[in-house]
């Protein structure tokens, strides 16, 4: 593993510790917290570290994701008018959790069973991309996110030749989120054009996979809620981004770690080729270390004293999957590597009400990526070489160099 960046803040109140009348205890001086659970008094969030609390945090019903009820919307765009940065996002959020009935629909599509049938197409994607490995480069630009994409854009349904720029838009989008996440409304001329571009092919994209046979489970859900609720195009463009958006970047990561721990091992190297290691057990022992998402993220939404604290509606609630997936409460040597750890000790993809909709179909993206480079014995990837970046929300993958030679 790589060295991990200090995340902690230095306010933070530990079990055990001062609160000096904050919120983390009361006006009658020092307060202990249950061991696992913190407040970090600058951002004013429970930080949840252990796998107990986690559990419960993650299905207790006084903590959710509800969007603020409060909150004034944004006018949406005319079915023919290209929707504006900030009336894209209104979409977004409307089409999120905001839209329960969108999200029973969503759920059916991306069920273990309605994704099972993409496994062996997957593999095959993953197989080609290791073969037409140039002779040295970097894995994450060559292979990782390129397979990521083609899965990602082949589980939705779009047919291969829209891959290509979809995976420009792609870009676009995120390029905007990121900008976004930093505070910036406004964009510069030239990247407002090239998101309003995006934004039209993507429409042309989504609109072609509508009108037709529902090819994927994806593209049944997206058809079984106009028929339900009404036709409501660009609201559709704004689910295939934001599933873009959340999935890709995570499934990119977890296969890169997948396969540098892989890499970073001869001897599981060996077995996995052999078959007599299983790749989803590697897959899921190298993303409990490195979790893509490095929180789950939640608010209060009644009083409650479920963590053995009171808790007031609209504070933040963070679930550390870093701290909660090492917890030596929970687990027998807890950095090690060891694959084959029970999937329960794993919450790198949530729990409960807060479960990730897309783990079904991320694991067997991640499991085929992993698959597919081993088995490609020309690829020789420098472990020595490869990088995590942490930006305190999401772990990335930015470099993983090799050399492709025979045998």
């Amino acid at each position: 593993m790589p060295a991990e960046p200090d995340r902690g803040p230095a306010a933070v109140i530990t079990p055990g510790g001062e609160t000096g009348g904050g919120r983390g205890g009361g006006t009658d001086g020092a307060r202990r917290l249950p061991a696992g659970l913190s407040w970090r008094a600058d951002t004013k969030q429970w930080l949840v570290h252990k796998h107990d609390l986690a559990d419960v945090v993650l299905r207790d019903p006084h903590v959710g994701m509800e969007l603020a009820p409060d909150r004034v919307p944004v006018p949406l765009p005319a079915p023919d008018e290209v929707p504006s940065v900030a009336q894209f996002f209104e979409l977004w959020y409307q089409r999120g959790a905001n839209q329960p009935a969108f999200g029973r629909h969503l759920r059916r599509a991306y069920a273990p069973a309605a994704v099972a049938g993409f496994a062996a197409p997957f593999t095959e994607l993953a197989e080609r991309r290791a073969a037409a490995l140039p002779g040295a480069g970097d894995l994450v630009t060559d292979f990782v996110e390129p397979f990521c994409l083609d899965s990602t854009f082949l589980l939705m349904g779009f047919p291969p030749g829209r891959w290509p720029a979809l995976a420009k838009v792609y870009r676009i989008i995120m390029s905007v989120l990121l900008a976004r996440s930093r505070g910036v409304l406004d964009l510069p001329a030239r990247q407002a054009a090239a998101f309003t571009t995006a934004l039209r092919y993507l429409r042309a994209a989504v609109d072609e996979l509508t009108a037709g046979a529902a090819v994927t489970p994806v593209v049944a859900s997206l058809q079984a809620h106009a028929e339900a609720e009404g036709p409501d195009p660009w609201a559709d463009v704004a689910a295939v981004a934001q599933l873009l958006a959340a999935g890709v970047p995570q499934v990119t990561t977890g296969t890169a770690v997948a396969c540098r721990s892989a890499y970073g091992d001869p001897a599981l190297l060996a077995a996995l080729r052999e078959g007599t290691s299983d790749a989803s057990d590697v897959a899921e022992e190298a993303m409990r270390l490195a979790p893509p998402f490095l929180g789950v993220y939640g608010w209060v939404l009644a009083d409650c004293d479920c963590l053995g604290v009171r808790l007031l509606p609209g504070e933040a609630v963070v679930v550390d999957i870093v701290a909660v997936n090492r917890d030596p409460d929970r687990m027998a040597d807890p950095l090690a590597f060891c694959p084959g750890r029970s999937r329960s000790l794993n919450i790198t993809f949530g729990k409960g009400a807060h479960y990730c909709l897309g783990a079904a179909s991320a694991r067997l993206q991640v499991v085929a990526g992993l698959v597919g480079l081993v088995g490609s014995r020309g690829v020789h990837p420098d472990v020595s070489g490869f990088r995590l970046t942490d930006d305190g929300f999401a772990q990335a993958a930015r470099a993983f160099p090799y050399r492709a030679a025979d045998g």
